[in-house]
């Protein structure tokens, strides 16, 4: 713990996030380099200092419990060609992912902070692109109609993307309802424009508005939190109901105690009739399965590309049929 240096990791957060000095001089604030983390530990009026300590043996020893209670939720339907998240939650996520690499190239035009809203429309033979909404953070002197060229760009590389992959969801970028940055000034962005951003993550981590979130945030937390872990969980047991089973749908929900080491209840949407020994039974055995090193380095990768998106490679996505239908390893 003495050797963490905890303000220059917090720097290299904001850097990697797009925050700071970019070319041709642009600064987007908050400026990483003004930054500095308070751990005193000091509690005054408005504001706590964080506080660093080591992990003692006692607490080690209840790491496994749940401290709190909490309602995890796993969701899937089956829809192989969006990794059986629902269509407007992954049509969402790839539109983010052209954006993010138009706007890399034009780093003094384009901030960090950007935000897509999608409406489809159509049932099992197809789909329906409607409408989009985005907004893009620029720079202060921005020509206007160059963000409108970057959404548009977004759309006719999406659209090609989709005739070389089969995906059937059929859309013409000029017919399509755009609406970019409506409310009009975008020039201030992330956490120096709304630092209201907890519960709209939460709900892109997870299904989208269209699922019940339950839990709680899975950003920035110890992976041993039902937040995390019960989350994941969920989400493959409802792989396994809609791949294995062939229920069109599940919605999967974990009930946690505090102080147990195991979910209390589980409720399935499908009546899913699989075994409960197929799939891990408490927290650290979810920590062994889905948070192994490798994957807990990743955190950061997941929480930008999506944790169901399909974009990574995730042990809680291992039923999907290109990554395998082997149900599991030993989790134990």
């Amino acid at each position: 713990m003495k050797s963490l240096n905890l303000n220059a990791a917090v720097k290299k957060v904001f850097l990697n996030a797009g925050y700071g000095r970019s070319h041709p001089g642009t600064v987007w604030l908050p400026e990483p380099d003004g930054i500095v983390v308070d751990t005193s530990g000091r509690i005054v009026v408005d504001t706590s200092g964080l506080i660093l300590d080591e992990i003692q043996e006692d607490e080690r020893a209840i790491r496994c419990l749940s401290d709190d209670q909490s309602i995890t939720v796993g969701y899937a339907v089956d829809s192989p060609e969006t990794n059986y998240i629902p269509r407007g939650q992954w049509l969402a996520w790839q539109v983010m992912r052209e954006i993010r690499m138009l706007t890399a190239e034009k780093p003094g035009c384009f901030g960090p902070d950007a935000k897509v809203l999608t409406q489809i429309a159509g049932g099992e033979d197809g789909w329906t692109f409607d409408r989009l909404v985005v907004s893009m953070q620029h720079a202060a002197a921005i020509d206007w109609s160059e963000i409108g060229r970057i959404a548009y760009r977004a759309l006719k590389i999406l659209k090609k993307r989709f005739e070389e992959t089969g995906t059937a969801c059929n859309f013409d970028p000029d017919a399509v309802d755009l609406i970019v940055n409506g409310h009009g000034d975008f020039s201030t962005g992330g956490p120096m424009g709304d630092n209201g951003l907890s519960g709209k993550k939460l709900v892109m981590d997870a299904y989208g508005p269209m699922v019940a979130i339950g839990g709680g945030a899975y950003s920035g937390k110890d992976p041993h939190k039902v937040d995390r872990a019960g989350a994941v969980l969920a989400r493959e047991m409802a792989l396994y109901s809609v791949i294995n089973e062939s229920n069109p749908w599940d919605t999967i929900q974990l009930s946690w105690a505090p102080g147990k080491q195991h979910y209390v209840a589980m409720n399935s949407s499908m009546a899913m009739d699989c075994a409960r020994q197929q799939f891990p039974q408490t927290i650290q055995q979810c920590v062994n399965r889905y948070f192994r090193k490798p994957i807990r380095n990743s955190f950061t990768e997941f929480a930008l590309k999506g944790w169901y998106s399909g974009a990574l490679k995730a042990p809680w996505e291992k039923l999907v049929p290109d990554r395998g239908l082997t149900v599991h390893e030993d989790f134990a």
